[in-house]
């Protein structure tokens, strides 16, 4: 079922299956979110739970057991359970489910809370650990959003434009699976400015920031200024992507407070950069927001 948002002139749809925002239209009436052409890319904006990317071998080991779990985890596909909604928001939630339990042995409550105003949005992800151990998860937001945004213009008039200067340094994830080393990227070397190209993806999948000192960005128009802010406060990594070799006339902004595997690392859920461990009974909040300019 898919519910619709609205604040004034600004509208949004969401969706119960994934909790997927599928449509968000500012004043001008305009669409934002990619619209899930399959043959490219076939989802709107997914959030990501209990991981944020691919798992070394697909698995990941919780107290001694190996568990196999699927890219981004398995909040993308069940139904979502809506537990509060109005005019202007909706809060949906995600508990155990039989097709979860094989992956993540624990009890949690995973909740999306969307709230509209007028030409922008908050994303909101809590988690409870209603378990009686400690419960590391990772957690994230996949927003796709369409460029160009204006008639007549084109995917490389846009740029990603920070409030801070930056090193540039994005960790390599070859083939979009696991973390294998880093580069400054060249075009965004000690720069505020990354412009958006579609060989940029071609050459490397995901671009995967973790050492942002922005905790914002631009996505712009050069010429006009206009598009989006896209704020995430409380998220430690930004992973900028779009479907590899596709020239596909979208971008996605991924906030994420998680990794994928690493080469390197031991499986251990608890040992990923950016897990999160949370106490029983406790809970945690993160999100992003998106405001058009």
């Amino acid at each position: 079922m898919e519910f619709t948002l609205h604040c004034g002139d600004t509208t949004a749809r969401v969706r119960q299956k994934g909790a997927q925002m599928t449509s968000f239209k500012g004043n001008d009436n305009r669409e934002v979110i990619w619209q899930a052409d399959p043959a490219i890319w076939g989802n709107h904006a997914p959030v990501l739970f209990p991981i944020c990317g691919t798992a070394k071998d697909n698995h990941v080991i919780i107290d001694g057991v190996s568990y196999p779990i699927a890219k981004h985890g398995f909040s993308r596909n069940p139904e979502f359970t809506v537990e509060k909604i109005g005019d202007d928001f909706i809060e949906l939630v995600l508990t155990p489910t039989e097709e979860s339990k094989p992956s993540y042995p624990f009890e949690f409550a995973f909740h999306v809370v969307y709230t509209l105003r007028e030409n922008g949005f908050s994303t909101q992800f809590i988690v409870e650990n209603k378990s009686d151990k400690v419960m590391p998860f990772c957690c994230g937001g996949h927003p796709g959003f369409i460029v160009p945004m204006e008639a007549g213009a084109s995917y490389t008039d846009y740029e990603l434009v920070f409030p801070q200067v930056e090193d540039g340094r994005n960790s390599l994830c070859p083939g979009g699976y696991l973390i294998d080393g880093s580069e400054y990227l060249p075009c965004f070397h000690n720069s505020r400015v990354l412009p958006l190209s579609h060989d940029l993806f071609d050459d490397r999948d995901a671009l995967i920031f973790t050492e942002l000192k922005s905790r914002s960005v631009d996505l712009v128009n050069r010429s006009s200024g206009k598009g989006l802010r896209f704020s995430y406060p409380k998220m430690e990594v930004l992973a900028v992507w779009s479907m590899p070799k596709k020239n596909a006339d979208y971008v996605c902004l991924e906030p994420w407070h998680g990794m994928p595997g690493q080469v390197t690392e031991s499986g251990r859920f608890e040992d990923k950069p950016f897990v999160t461990l949370l106490q029983p009974g406790h809970s945690w909040q993160g999100g992003y927001d998106v405001q058009l300019i």
